[in-house]
């Protein structure tokens, strides 16, 4: 028998009791109403980075005593079920959002309708900034008439990964030698960058990666310096 049919059964025995009671002249008694409850929603922070880790913490009081049933976060729409903890308090990590504006929300479903109402939170807004991206430079060959490469690499501040491209600025001794763009595949630049003129050669060399940024990822530059010396 489902939960309403049992409600429908239980209301006919009621009314039939109260008519009942009517008939013989006696006082009929109120039908005791369901307790009200409360929700608050509270966020460990409400602008965060891309990937940063963000707790929801929902919290419930019913007026008839602790509250009893479950939590249904909803973010952007999307919902997330939690099991309310005997402190009247539910948590929730919050899914990876993209950068932008979001909207959170808790609502408490009571175990049972007929003795605690169920409540929202007042919705928080949730705002996802683009995170720091750091950037690696590895470059290899740096002695004289090496095959002198530049290797990139870049990452989030949480773990993420950036896409999108790179600009490599090679100078020697003021000049610039190489100018090269590369895109990012899974973070990295997957073909190492060389110089054009083949085989390093003596001087103080300057390496300058610019990356652009995605939707996530903030742009980031990075320099390297090195010399390399001549034969004694």
């Amino acid at each position: 028998m489902t939960r309403s049919s049992v409600r429908r059964q239980a209301t006919r025995v009621v009314a039939a009791g109260v008519l009942g009671l009517a008939a013989a002249g006696a006082p009929v008694p109120t039908a005791a109403a369901a307790a009200p409850s409360s929700t608050t929603l509270l966020l460990s922070t409400q602008q965060s980075d891309y990937g940063q880790v963000v707790t929801a913490t929902a919290a419930v009081t019913a007026a008839d005593g602790p509250a009893q049933g479950d939590v249904v976060f909803a973010v952007d729409g999307v919902a997330f079920k939690a099991n309310l903890g005997a402190s009247g308090t539910a948590g929730l990590v919050l899914p990876r959002a993209v950068t932008g504006a979001h909207e959170v929300q808790a609502t408490f479903l009571p175990q049972d309708p007929l003795r605690q109402d169920g409540s929202a939170s007042t919705p928080l807004n949730w705002q996802v900034v683009p995170v720091r991206t750091r950037l690696q430079i590895d470059v290899t060959g740096k002695r004289l008439r090496g095959q002198l490469a530049v290797h990139v690499r870049a990452t989030g501040d949480y773990g993420t990964t950036p896409s999108g491209r790179v600009r490599v600025v090679v100078r020697k001794s003021g000049r610039t030698v190489r100018v090269a763009r590369g895109a990012l595949e899974n973070g990295v630049v997957v073909a190492p960058i060389g110089l054009r003129e083949g085989r390093s050669r003596a001087g103080r060399y300057r390496v300058e990666v610019t990356y652009r940024g995605d939707g996530d990822h903030a742009a980031a530059t990075r320099v390297e310096r090195f010399r390399i010396r001549g034969r004694r």
